[in-house]
């Protein structure tokens, strides 16, 4: 089977096709700034190694569908010939609120409840949605798929979801922690069952999703148990554009010294604050190379954003008490063997011990990092979200 893997924002498309018989993308690419005069396509044939980049008018996802699947068929670098070879579409959605716990088969109601979640998540939720319109609309026969970041924390108890501000917060607007990064550490499980050669369900783990985005995730017998993003992405780890946590006070005082108004106050916490708001480096292999150079700032943000990472992997060794594993995993610490050492250096009274040797980067590959004597395991495992949406579409349809 192949499943055509998307992810929607209001203007792009983000597409994989994969074959699940071998596991592998046979193609992937994007279509950029749908609904301006200068919309294109980038799609890279992944079996011939052909590359393709062109403008083309898609005014409305409907017709960034139709460009996308004819690529997809194109004689000169498709690859398939026509769309029964595509098994199912997979769509990633942001927000499944406390709807779904699990993938789905898009029904008209399924449709309906993921556009009435889109208060939860409007710069994600509605975008998902005109993928899947587009879909029914240029090709009607293929199933469509939702998988959501959400649904993996669904199962973290209410004493770990809940904040302790008026309830009726939480029964008016369903204010509470949801999780995000939700299909990243469900493929890691995957892969860390394998490695530790232990069924999920016995496996106690901290996985550290650390890229543009971060977040960390304490796993208690197989199942997401806490997890430090919040009602939104917002809360948890300094990342490239988002502060993380923060004195809520913080936020009112700003407000009125500043005047802002509350959406620019989000914009301000969401895309201007993080390495990029205290450093004016948001990209991490910048922020890298200006350390390296000798820039106080980038090395003041540096240790900043390990020590935070370092204090959620603490909180959570309390709340798990046994720790089979910790793993790392996503851009930032995938590729940088020394922002794993800064985040779990001196910390070898808990039982963490790092192998320096063993931490090195090599491309595509699952490393245990960790030293013999050390009590707890440590991994760098790259994740595959597409690939776990794939799997998770395959499953929902041969069911």
């Amino acid at each position: 089977m192949k499943i055509l893997v998307i992810n929607c924002g209001s203007s792009t498309i983000k597409f994989q096709l994969i074959d699940m018989e071998e596991k592998k993308v046979m193609a992937k690419g994007r279509c950029d700034m749908l609904g301006y005069e200068e919309s294109n396509i980038l799609y890279k044939n992944l079996i011939t190694g052909k590359n393709v980049e062109y403008e083309v008018l898609m005014p409305t996802h409907k017709e960034g569908m139709e460009v996308l699947l004819d690529t997809l068929m194109n004689k000169e670098y498709g690859v398939i010939k026509d769309l029964n070879e595509i098994g199912a579409v997979g769509h990633r959605v942001v927000h499944g609120g406390e709807s779904f716990s699990k993938a789905e088969l898009v029904t008209d109601e399924v449709f309906d409840e993921i556009n009435n979640l889109a208060s939860l998540a409007p710069l994600h939720n509605p975008g998902a949605l005109m993928g899947i319109q587009a879909i029914k609309d240029v090709a009607k026969d293929l199933k469509n798929v939702v998988v959501f970041d959400t649904a993996f924390h669904q199962t973290i108890p209410d004493f770990n979801y809940l904040y302790a501000i008026d309830r009726k917060y939480y029964e008016k607007y369903k204010i509470r922690r949801y999780g995000f990064h939700g299909t990243s550490y469900m493929y890691i499980l995957e892969r860390l069952s394998k490695v530790l050669n232990k069924d999920k369900k016995d496996i106690n783990a901290i996985i550290c999703h650390i890229g543009g985005g971060a977040s960390v995730c304490a796993i208690k017998d197989g199942k997401s148990y806490d997890t430090s993003m919040g009602f939104t992405p917002l809360e948890g780890l300094l990342m490239e554009t988002r502060c993380g946590d923060i004195d809520p006070a913080v936020v009112t005082k700003i407000m009125k010294e500043e005047n802002l108004t509350p959406d620019e106050m989000d914009t301000l916490m969401n895309k201007k604050s993080g390495r990029l708001g205290f450093a004016g480096i948001g990209d991490f292999r910048q922020l890298k190379e200006a350390a390296l150079k000798g820039n106080e700032i980038a090395k003041l943000t540096r240790k900043m954003q390990a020590n935070r990472t370092k204090k959620y992997i603490g909180a959570y060794m309390a709340e798990l008490n046994r720790v089979d594993a910790i793993v790392f995993t996503a851009g930032v610490c995938e590729n940088n063997p020394d922002e794993v050492e800064m985040i779990i250096s001196d910390m070898d009274n808990l039982g963490i011990e790092l192998d320096k040797s063993k931490n090195i980067k090599v491309e595509d590959d699952e490393l245990l990092i960790s030293k013999d004597t050390s009590k707890v395991k440590l991994y760098v495992i790259p994740t595959n979200e597409e690939l776990e949406i794939a799997k998770q579409t395959e499953d929902v349809v041969r069911c």
